[in-house]
């Protein structure tokens, strides 16, 4: 049986190998862990000042490259888009200047931005809010002729936007005129629903959908209105001549990026092209390129995240 002499005899021991530890280190072996230690830092300190330096490099060569890029989009894009008009879709969390970068590179293809819609997070939302939305969506649909109840699996709010703001091949389109399409969005921006920028409205032939993550609710909560965004993309595709979803996806950002959860549904990433990289030059050239392959009917996921297919999309007549 243990008994409190051993106790007693165990915490001296400890005591005593503090002692001698102590002892030790204040003497001989002072010297040389002191020494030890301070080599140690040096290198530490050595490394990170080298690595600094290897970023900094980096980080000019990349500010070398996206200036040369930039400066060379003009004739690289020149013409891509030449007589096709652009709708732009900007969902929640899409970031403003890729916005504007997208509807330049647009412009320097030859293109026309026909309108750009910012959609409330209302568009999507499964509270109390949806039975006021649905019911303005009926009285825009009835408006303007637009038949939901072909809408299939697709929900009948996108169907309509989609319908509302692109055409199909002229021959084929059986949408309201320019005129009307454009009342029936101003009854869905007078409903706090979107907004629409357009001083020269017309139904686009191809649209460009900007999105960015869902971060408000649970995770369960964000996958599924990310999904809903993906079915508003789904819709514009069907509705257009093609359709592509461009973001700037950061794997470890807060929230569930959309056009992930485009490139998780398989159906959907065949048929809707993602850019995952449009903050940057190549992948706004994506963006163009990948406009143009749509409406030559192909399709494919270009960037650096996952899923993508190739680093960028092919340039047309190569």
């Amino acid at each position: 049986m243990i008994d409190f002499r051993y106790h007693i005899v165990s915490i001296v021991s400890i005591f005593l190998a503090l002692a001698v530890g102590i002892v030790l280190g204040a003497g001989p072996l002072k010297g040389e862990i002191g020494s030890t230690l301070q080599n140690e830092i040096a290198g530490l300190r050595d490394d990170k000042a080298q690595l600094n330096t290897e970023r900094n490099q980096l980080q000019a060569r990349l500010d070398q490259r996206d200036a040369y890029l930039s400066a060379v989009s003009g004739r690289v894009l020149a013409e891509t888009l030449a007589e096709r008009t652009v709708a732009l879709v900007v969902l929640p969390g899409a970031g403003a200047p890729n916005t504007e970068a997208v509807t330049e590179a647009v412009q320097k293809a030859g293109g026309r931005v026909a309108s750009t819609t910012t959609v409330s997070p209302d568009w999507v939302s499964t509270g109390k809010e949806a039975a006021a939305r649905d019911l303005l969506v009926q009285q825009a649909a009835t408006a303007t002729a637009v038949d939901l109840s072909t809408a299939a699996s697709l929900a009948p709010r996108d169907v309509l936007l989609a319908t509302l703001l692109t055409r199909t091949a002229p021959a084929g389109d059986r949408g309201p005129d320019d005129e009307s399409a454009r009342a029936a969005l101003k009854t869905l921006a007078d409903g706090g629903l979107l907004s629409v920028d357009a001083p020269e409205f017309a139904r686009a032939d191809l649209v460009v959908v900007l999105s960015g993550r869902v971060t408000d609710g649970s995770e369960k909560t964000q996958v599924a209105t990310a999904q809903r965004w993906v079915g508003l993309a789904a819709a514009l595709d069907v509705r257009s001549r093609g359709a592509v979803m461009a973001a700037d996806v950061e794997p470890k950002a807060d929230g569930t990026s959309v056009l992930s959860t485009l490139r998780e549904d398989p159906a959907v990433a065949k048929a809707v092209t993602g850019v995952d990289d449009v903050a940057n030059p190549v992948g706004i050239a994506s963006v163009v390129f990948g406009l143009s392959e749509q409406y030559g009917g192909s399709a494919g996921q270009y960037g650096l995240a996952p899923g993508a297919d190739a680093a960028y999309a092919p340039v047309p007549g190569t």
